[in-house]
C-alpha cells in the first residue's frame, strides 16, 4: 500500500511506465494504487489496458467492466469493447462501442467498430446501414469506406464493394490498412470476372507488401481460374516456404497441380491442408473431391456426408459428386445430384415463367413434349437417345435443337418438329431439359428418385469400382442418325482422292481451353500432345485423316512430323455436321479425345477409340476400358499423375492388331 496523497503520483509513474512500454513495472505501481483504494476506477482501466495490450483480454475484462460506470468515458468503453472482441464476444463489443460513440459522437473509430461487431455476428444489412450514415458523416475517412466495402462484399455486392475499396484506397493509398483495401478490391474485381484488373490490384499489394501471403494466394487463385497454372504453384510453393502452416496455400497448391494432371500430388496437398485446418468448408471439400477423383470413393463421399450435416454443398461440390456417382454406375443417386448442374439454373433464369418438368408425365400417350438443349452439341445427341422411347410410348416431342446439328435431328423418326435454337419455347403440355431426360426415365422406371442420401449411400460404399456399380435402369442405345446419300457419295470421292484405305481421324483437343473458361466450376479440358499423339499412330496404315475443331497455327504440321507423312486436312467439316455424320459413318477407325464427334460417330454406329484424361467424364466410368453409354467403344485412361504414354502404347497395339 502507498499513502493516500501519493496516489496520483503513483498513477503518473505507472503511465509513463505504461507509455515507455515497460508493462511490468507499469502493472505492479497500478496494482499498489488498487491495493490503498480497491476498485480506483482509474488503475483498473489503466491495468484493464495493460491485460488487453499484453494479449489476456480475458483478465483485461476483469478489470475494465468495474471500471467503466464510474468512468463513463469514451475511451473506457472503447478498450472495453475491444477486449470483447478479442473475445470473440462481438454482441458484448458491439454494445461497448455504441456507448463510446455517444460518448464521443467525433471519433469515427467507434461507430466504426460496433458497425464491425455487427457484421461479426453476420448481422451484415444492419452493419452497411450503420457505414453508410458514417460515409455521410465523415467522408474523407478511409477506414469507414473499407468496412463498407467489406460489409458489401459480405452480401456478395460485388461490383458496390470494388467501389469502396477504391474509394478507400483513393483517400489514404500509404497506411498499413491501404494494403488490405488493395487486397480486397483485387478479390471484388476476381468475383466480378474483371481478371486482369484483378491481377494488377493483387500484384501492386505485393508490390508495396512482398511477404502478404494472403494476396500471394489470392493471386494464386485468379491465375487458377484463367489456366495459368504453373504461375500459380511457384506462387503457392513460394507461401508455403515461409508459411508452411497456412491451409489456404496448400489447398490452391493442391488445385494448380491437379489442373496439371497430377492428382496423386493434388491430393497430398489437400490432405495437408485439411491436416491445418479441419473446419474450413472449402477445404474439406476440395479434399472430399479430390478423393473421389482420385479412385479413393468411399472416404470422398463420406467427407461429403459429413459437410452436408453443416450446410449445403457448393455448386462445384455437387457436380463433382454427380460426376463420381454416375461415373461409378450409381444412376439413382447420381441424376439426382446432376440437378444442381449450372445449365439447370441459367434456364430457369432464363425462362422464369416456364414450368420444367423433371419426372414423364402419365400415360404419355397423345401428349405434346417440349425437349429443349442446354449444354453442348455432343449433350445435346447424347440425351436425345431417350427420345424414341417416348416416341414409341406414344409422345409428340419437339425439340428446339442446336441449328448445326438441326438437319441432321429432323431425319430421326422420333421427332414431330426440330425449332431453331433461338425460337421461342412451343406450347407444350410438359417442358423437359434433354439433361434431365435420365432423371425422369429412372424415376419412371424406380417408381421415386429420391434426393441423394449422403450418410446412408456413404455406409454401403466400397472404392472397389465393382461393388459400386449398381445399374437400377437399363442404359438406351444411342440415337440414331442416318447420313444424307449425297453426303456419303460426296466423302467417299474425297476419301479415295486423299488415299488408300484403312482410313483413320484424328482429334487431339476437346473442350474450352483453360485460358477461355476463366471461373471456379470447370468444363473438362481434354489435351494430347500432337506430338506424343502422333509417335502412337505413325505404325497406323493407310490415310490419316485431321478432324480437330479450330487446330492452332501449326498444330497439323507438328502432327504430321511425328506422325512421318501426309496428314489430311479435314477439318472444314467441324462447320459442316451433315458432312461429318457421313465421314464419321464411313471411316475405318475414329481415334481421339471425347467431342462431338464421338457423339456423331456413336449415332451413326460406329465404335471409336477414346482417350479419357483423368479424371474423366461420368459418362465413360470411372475404371475399365468400356463405357455402357458407348457400345463397342474402347477407352485409353491417363494415369493419375497426368501421364499419357500408357494409353498410348496401349491404342499403338491395339490399332497395330
Amino acid at each position: 500500500m502507498i499513502p493516500r496523497e501519493h496516489l496520483a503520483a503513483a498513477l503518473q509513474a505507472g503511465f509513463a511506465a505504461h507509455q515507455q512500454g515497460n508493462l511490468a513495472a507499469a502493472q505492479s505501481l497500478y496494482r499498489d494504487v488498487l491495493a490503498t483504494v480497491p476498485g480506483h476506477p482509474d488503475a483498473l482501466h489503466l491495468l484493464g489496458m495493460t491485460y488487453l495490450q499484453a494479449g489476456d483480454p480475458a483478465q483485461a475484462v476483469g478489470l475494465l467492466e468495474p471500471a467503466v460506470r464510474p468512468l463513463n468515458r469514451a475511451d473506457a468503453h472503447g478498450h472495453l469493447a475491444q477486449a470483447y472482441f478479442a473475445l470473440a464476444r462481438y454482441a458484448e463489443a458491439q454494445e461497448s462501442f455504441r456507448k463510446a460513440a455517444r460518448l464521443d459522437p467525433s471519433e469515427p473509430q467507434y461507430p466504426i467498430g460496433s458497425a464491425t461487431a455487427l457484421a461479426l455476428q453476420k448481422k451484415y444489412a444492419e452493419a452497411e446501414k450503420l457505414l453508410t450514415k458514417l460515409a455521410v458523416r465523415f467522408p474523407r475517412e478511409a477506414l469507414v469506406w473499407f468496412n463498407l466495402g467489406n460489409t458489401q462484399r459480405d452480401q456478395a455486392r460485388h461490383a458496390e464493394a470494388a467501389d469502396s475499396f477504391a474509394r478507400a484506397l483513393a483517400l489514404d493509398p500509404q497506411s498499413s490498412q491501404a494494403i488490405d483495401a488493395r487486397n480486397n478490391l483485387g478479390a471484388a474485381y476476381h468475383a466480378l470476372a474483371r481478371f486482369e484488373d484483378a491481377e494488377r490490384e493483387f500484384r501492386a499489394c505485393l508490390a508495396a507488401a512482398p511477404d502478404y501471403p494472403l494476396a500471394r494466394c489470392n493471386l494464386a487463385s485468379l491465375l487458377i481460374d484463367v489456366g495459368r497454372f504453373p504461375e500459380a504453384e511457384t506462387l503457392c510453393r513460394e507461401v508455403i516456404a515461409v508459411h508452411p502452416g497456412l491451409a489456404q496455400a496448400h489447398t490452391f497448391l493442391g488445385a494448380a497441380v491437379g489442373h496439371q494432371g497430377r492428382l496423386e500430388d493434388a491430393l497430398a496437398c489437400h490432405r495437408r491442408a485439411a491436416a491445418l485446418d479441419d473446419r474450413d468448408p472449402k477445404v474439406l471439400e476440395n479434399l472430399a473431391g479430390l478423393l473421389v477423383d482420385t479412385g479413393q470413393f468411399a472416404e470422398g463421399v463420406a467427407r461429403y456426408a459429413a459437410l452436408a450435416e453443416g450446410g449445403p454443398l457448393s455448386l462445384p461440390a455437387h457436380m463433382t459428386l454427380a460426376g463420381a456417382l454416375l461415373s461409378r454406375g450409381r444412376l439413382d443417386a447420381g441424376w439426382a445430384a446432376y440437378s444442381h448442374r449450372p445449365s439447370l439454373a441459367h434456364f430457369r433464369t432464363k425462362y422464369p415463367r416456364v414450368t420444367l418438368a423433371r419426372t414423364l408425365p402419365a400415360p404419355l400417350a397423345g401428349l405434346h413434349l417440349s425437349l429443349a438443349r442446354e449444354q453442348g452439341l455432343g449433350d445435346e445427341i447424347f440425351f436425345l437417345r431417350y427420345a424414341p422411347a417416348l416416341h414409341a410410348a406414344g409422345a409428340r416431342l419437339t425439340v428446339r435443337a442446336g441449328n448445326k446439328i438441326a438437319s441432321l435431328l429432323a431425319r430421326a423418326p422420333c421427332f414431330a418438329a426440330i425449332l431453331d435454337e433461338n425460337a421461342p419455347l412451343p406450347a407444350a403440355d410438359a417442358h423437359l431439359l434433354v439433361g434431365d431426360l435420365p432423371y425422369a426415365f429412372a424415376a419412371q422406371a424406380l417408381g421415386a428418385l429420391p434426393a441423394c442420401a449422403l450418410p446412408a449411400l456413404a455406409a454401403q460404399l466400397h472404392d472397389d469400382p465393382q461393388h459400386n456399380a449398381v445399374l437400377p435402369v437399363s442404359v438406351p442405345p444411342p440415337l440414331p442418325l442416318t447420313p444424307l446419300p449425297a453426303c456419303l457419295d460426296a466423302l467417299r470421292a474425297r476419301l479415295k482422292a486423299a488415299g488408300p484405305s484403312p482410313y483413320t481421324g484424328l482429334t487431339w483437343r476437346g473442350g474450352t481451353p483453360p485460358g477461355e473458361q476463366q471461373g471456379a466450376l470447370w468444363s473438362l479440358y481434354k489435351k494430347i500432345d500432337p506430338v506424343a499423339f502422333g509417335a502412337a499412330l505413325a505404325a497406323r496404315p493407310g490415310t490419316l485423316l485431321a478432324l480437330q475443331r479450330h487446330p492452332a497455327a501449326g498444330e497439323l504440321d507438328t502432327l504430321a512430323g511425328a506422325l512421318g507423312r501426309t496428314l489430311h486436312d479435314f477439318t472444314d467439316l467441324n462447320e459442316d455436321l451433315e458432312g461429318m455424320l457421313a465421314l464419321l459413318a464411313l471411316i475405318d477407325e475414329y481415334v481421339g479425345v471425347s467431342n462431338t464427334n464421338v457423339h456423331l460417330r456413336d449415332s451413326a454406329g460406329r465404335p471409336s477409340r477414346v482417350l479419357v484424361p483423368c479424371p474423366g467424364e461420368w459418362r465413360w466410368m470411372h475404371a475399365g476400358d468400356t463405357s455402357p453409354w458407348f457400345p463397342g467403344t474402347r477407352t485409353y485412361r491417363q494415369t493419375l499423375q497426368g501421364d499419357w504414354q500408357p494409353a498410348l502404347a496401349a491404342l499403338a497395339r491395339d490399332l497395330a492388331s
